[in-house]
This record gives structure tokens, sequence and C-alpha cells, in this order.
């Protein structure tokens, strides 16, 4: 019976299908824009999260302003004092707020989106495919605010004491302008929710046998050097960035050969057991004879 309620549901007409994505557009509009309301009126703790990297107080500055001090290597020292933020633009600050609050609002309902889209597509898939499409459903919101908190906490800080003190002579000095300072630390924050994204790409392709184990492991040069690429695309024009960003992906590609070799164990096991099954019916058939 479930079977055939899946079976009519993804028989819906084009007109119902362009009715559903209406309602699941309004839904995701009326959600957005109460979040960025909401963003808007809380400016403080918004625009607080996104000036955090360059404070002293932020959890990376001390932690490695501490291993400076305990190794006594100033290289390690970051400096976010030195970063001095300026608007040359009339409506810079407001702009800047708005921006803010948008990209605050999509960061939050994010997980909603992955939601409303999985409703969208769950009545066309079999039950099966449902089961383990929900695995996806849940796993791309966690790696998504895992990667995002990566690209925050340890590469945004890192690369902006490395641009923002980095100078090609004395006679030039370093004023950042606010839009750019935070240009950076949204596009290294989200350089490394994508990248975190490997993992659930990986587990797509080989359930969809695209991709093996042995496959992987055989072309580890050839993926070392699309995630370097990969890297350089996605990050700031700074090598202390990529190479932060090249570290997780490829630790994630070897999870991913670990995904994958598990997948196949399971596939060749219930291969077996549908082998098994099959000669067994065989067998029956012929004692009955």
């Amino acid at each position: 019976m479930s079977n055939q309620v899946a079976h009519d549901e993804a028989e819906m007409t084009f007109g119902e299908h362009l009715d559903e994505v209406r309602k699941i557009l309004i839904r995701v509009a009326l959600v957005f824009v109460v979040l960025c309301c909401v963003l808007f009126i809380f400016k403080g703790i918004v625009l607080d999260v996104v000036f955090a990297p360059i404070r002293e107080t932020f959890p990376t500055n001390r932690f490695f302003n501490w291993m400076a001090t305990v190794m006594g290597s100033e290289a390690l020292r970051i400096h976010p004092d030195n970063v001095e933020l300026f608007n040359n633009k009339m409506a810079g600050q407001f702009m800047l707020h708005i921006k803010s609050s948008v990209i605050g609002a999509f960061i939050v309902a994010f997980p909603y989106l992955i939601w409303e889209l999985w409703l969208f597509v769950k009545p066309a898939i079999s039950p099966r495919q449902r089961k383990n499409s929900i695995r996806y459903v849940i796993e791309t919101p966690i790696w998504f605010v895992l990667g995002l908190l990566f690209g925050y906490y340890i590469i945004s800080p890192l690369a902006i004491n490395f641009l923002g003190n980095y100078q090609v002579s004395d006679q030039i000095s370093n004023i950042i302008d606010v839009s750019s300072f935070m240009s950076t630390v949204i596009s290294v924050s989200f350089a490394g929710a994508i990248a975190f994204q490997l993992p659930l790409l990986i587990r797509l392709l080989a359930n969809l046998g695209i991709v093996t184990a042995d496959g992987m492991r055989q072309y580890r040069k050839i993926a070392v050097v699309a995630l370097l690429v990969f890297a350089a695309i996605i990050t700031p024009p700074d090598v202390v960035s990529q190479v932060l960003i090249f570290i997780p992906c490829y630790a994630l590609y070897e999870y991913g050969i670990g995904i994958t070799q598990r997948i196949e164990e399971r596939r060749a096991k219930e291969e077996a057991e549908e082998a098994a099954k099959d000669a067994a019916a065989k067998a029956a058939g012929s004692d009955n004879e």
C-alpha cells in the first residue's frame, strides 16, 4: 500500500509540481525574512561575531600567542591589533549591517533549506531511497556547520594575521576596508563549509558505484593535486589559508576511502545474501518438482 501511495505521489502533474515548488519557496522566503529581521535587530551580536577574529581575546589568537610564549617563537604570535579597519562609503556601514544579517540568516536557515529540499524530492523516490537519503539530510548541515566553524576559528584569524600584516614595503601601511575584511572572514568560513562536504560527496558517488576504495587509493596523487587546486580557488590568495584548507580536505579524502570500503563490504554482503536466497528458492523449487 505504501509503495502505491509513493507511486501516486510521484505521478504529480506539472502544474502540481509547480504548486508544490511555490509553497516551498514561500515557506523558505518567510523563514529567511524573519531570520533576517531578527538578526538585523540584534546587530551587536552578529557584528561581534564578524569582527571577533581581530580581538586579542579570540580563542585562536589566545592559543597561538600562548604557544608563542611557551615555545619562545614570535613567528607563532598573532598580531590582530595591527589590523586597522575603515569605511570609505556613505552607506558602507549600513550595507555591512544588511549583508551580515542576510548571511547570518542563510547560515541559521541552512538545515531548514536542506529539509525542504528533501521534502520536495521525497515523493518521487522509493522507500529504500528515502531511508538512505535521510542520512544526507542529517549529515549535510552537520558537516556544513563543522566546516564553517573550522574556517571561522582556524583559517580566518590566521588569514587575517597573514594578509593584514603582510607588507611589500615599509612605506605602505595596511588600513583595511571593512567590507574587504568581512568578505575575507565570510569567504574563508564558507570555504571550510564547502570543503567539509567532501565525505558526503564521496558517499554519494560510492553508493552510485562511480568510485571505489581501490580507485581512490590508486589516484591519491591526482587527488592531492586536485585538492590543492580546489583550496587555491575557494580561499583568499595566501598560502596559509590554502594549506589550512588542503589539510582537512585530504584527511576527509582518506576518511572517504574508509566510507567507500564499508559501502563495498555492505553491498557485497547484501549480494551474497541475495544470491543465497535465490539458490535456496531454486533448490526448493527443484524439490517440489
